[in-house]
């Protein structure tokens, strides 16, 4: 594609657009393939807590596997993530590049405690093992990122952390009263998981989206 055509082409259209629409079907075609996955013969099958952690974990794969895809190749990254251009990119590769694998693992160590067995067809102890490396890995991970961070992603940080712990206590809070009270069915460990991972990357977009972060760049 030359330089003008380039020029032609709406700004949304390439910085908005074309990056969703890549996202979509990326995330798309992974829950496909888990869903497929688990109704195979394979795994026969899991619970709708077991099912919906293995989506979860999956889209965290996704995401992690993009953002880290995209630091370690700013210019291609430079097309899908919204960012200035490829020297933004260099400026956070250690960064993003490290948030990147934290939420792979993170991701992997979900799904593999959502396949474990009775149900799944992961040995508890294997499925252990990863998730508790997965855990402890991303969180190690995501310490460097914060020590590497300038003053604006550490602002971004703190308020998405406690944005967290706000809908963490609101959600999970919530759930835990009213089960208590007999009104619902109590929370299964995975749904909890679950839960701290999706309130979790809640959280950090409206934390990015406060400072401006998410407009086209």
């Amino acid at each position: 594609m030359t330089d003008n055509q380039t020029s032609s082409t709406p700004r949304w259209v390439r910085k908005l657009l074309i990056p969703a629409l890549i996202g979509g079907v990326a995330g798309f075609a992974a829950s496909a393939g888990m869903m497929e996955f688990i109704d195979s013969s394979a795994v026969g099958g899991l619970g709708l807590s077991a099912t919906v952690a293995a989506l979860v974990g999956i889209v965290y794969v996704v995401i992690g596997f993009g953002v880290a895809f995209g630091s370690a190749s700013p210019q291609v990254g430079a097309k899908f993530l919204n960012v200035e251009d490829a020297d933004e990119l260099r400026e956070q590769k250690k960064v993003l590049g490290l948030s990147g694998v934290a939420m792979l693992v993170w991701g992997v160590a979900l799904v593999a405690l959502a396949l474990a067995a009775p149900d799944g067809p992961v040995p508890q102890a294997v499925a252990l093992a990863v998730g508790l490396a997965g855990l402890g890995i991303g969180t190690g991970l995501s310490i460097q990122v914060y020590r590497a961070s300038d003053e604006l992603m550490l602002a971004v940080n703190l308020e998405g952390g406690a944005l967290s712990y706000g809908l963490v206590f609101a959600v999970v809070g919530g759930w835990a009263m009213l089960a208590h009270l007999g009104y619902t069915a109590a929370p299964a460990p995975l749904d909890l998981l679950s839960l701290f991972y999706v309130l979790v990357l809640v959280a950090s977009f409206i934390a990015i989206g406060r400072r401006g972060m998410l407009t086209i760049r």
